[in-house]
């Protein structure tokens, strides 16, 4: 197994089709079909169904495409950090960024990038902390801004960031900015919350449970923006981080009051793998994002939030 046949068999799950794999590889068709026949024959799997409508992937070629990819992947940075002898950081990021932290930091990390280093490109995936930990471990992601504080088998993770969980209600709700509630009132309310194995989730049972409280379950949905809309329409409350709900706040869509119990709270941190290299590039962007976070805290933008990072000048 080597490159060439590695970037044959990936173009052309790409493409559905040898000829035109061939013209982006730039060689002939024979020599494309060769690759993937010498593929196919050393791990003594068919890759591709053949058809007349073009050439799909079977099972096993499923498996092969990511781990192909990686590798692919991993030569390419390779590549970049060892040939740029200037100095000057090139290639291609992915970074991970939380469903309820992507408007607050997208745009002003890609200012950051773009200014500094524009011969970087970079890619940014928005999930939920449990999604962005798999893509994490499976190298689909270079680094990620995560739930949690605990390092694991195959990610190292950084606190940064801790924030207090808010209960969130529509704007004809009584809540108050400045009112505190205890959980036995939080608990009168009908929640509508993301479901298992969701983290949020786990961590508001938790705290439902210390305290011998019952959760009102009034909807469960794993989607942040359909989430708040039902909170909005009146369907009910649910708790999210302050910084969630920044901009229907300044809307005034919604009404929030803070949770008075110390169980309600959680770290934002970085989290980077410990299992391959991590290059000059994902090294020098992860110093990025601790930079923008801490921006965002110290001006305020990252609402609810407090700083636990270690403060480092750029």
């Amino acid at each position: 197994m080597d490159i060439k046949q590695l970037r044959s068999f990936v173009t052309i799950s790409e493409t559905k089709n040898i000829t035109k794999a061939a013209a982006l590889l730039n060689i002939v068709q024979p020599a494309v079909s060769r690759q993937i026949h010498l593929l196919e024959e050393e791990l003594g799997v068919e890759l591709f169904e053949r058809g007349r409508h073009g050439m799909y992937l079977t099972h096993e070629g499923k498996v092969l495409e990511g781990y192909a990819r990686r590798a692919l992947k991993e030569i390419e940075a390779a590549k970049m950090e060892l040939t740029s002898s200037d100095g000057t950081l090139k290639g291609t990021i992915n970074i991970g960024i939380l469903a309820s932290l992507s408007e607050l930091l997208s745009v002003s990390l890609m200012r950051v990038i773009k200014k500094k280093y524009p011969e970087v490109n970079l890619k940014i995936s928005v999930g939920y902390s449990g999604h962005l930990k798999e893509w994490l471990e499976a190298g689909d992601i270079d680094l990620a801004l995560i739930y949690g504080s605990v390092s694991s088998k195959f990610i190292d993770v950084q606190p940064i960031i801790r924030e207090n969980l808010w209960l969130i209600g529509p704007y004809a709700s009584n809540l108050q900015y400045d009112k505190p509630l205890a959980l036995e009132e939080v608990a009168s309310h009908s929640l509508i919350l993301p479901y298992a194995p969701h983290r949020l989730r786990t961590l508001i049972e938790q705290g439902f449970n210390q305290e011998n409280c019952s959760l009102k379950i009034g909807a469960e949905i794993n989607d942040l923006n359909v989430q708040k809309q039902l909170v909005k329409e009146g369907f009910g409350f649910t708790i999210l981080p302050l910084v969630s709900v920044k901009n229907d706040i300044q809307n005034q869509t919604v009404r929030v009051s803070p949770i008075k119990h110390s169980y309600f709270t959680r770290e934002v941190a970085l989290a980077l793998p410990n299992t391959r290299h991590i290059s000059k590039i994902v090294h020098t962007i992860a110093q990025e994002i601790i930079y923008c976070s801490r921006m965002a805290v110290e001006v305020k933008a990252w609402l609810g939030a407090e700083w636990i990072g270690k403060k480092k000048s750029q």
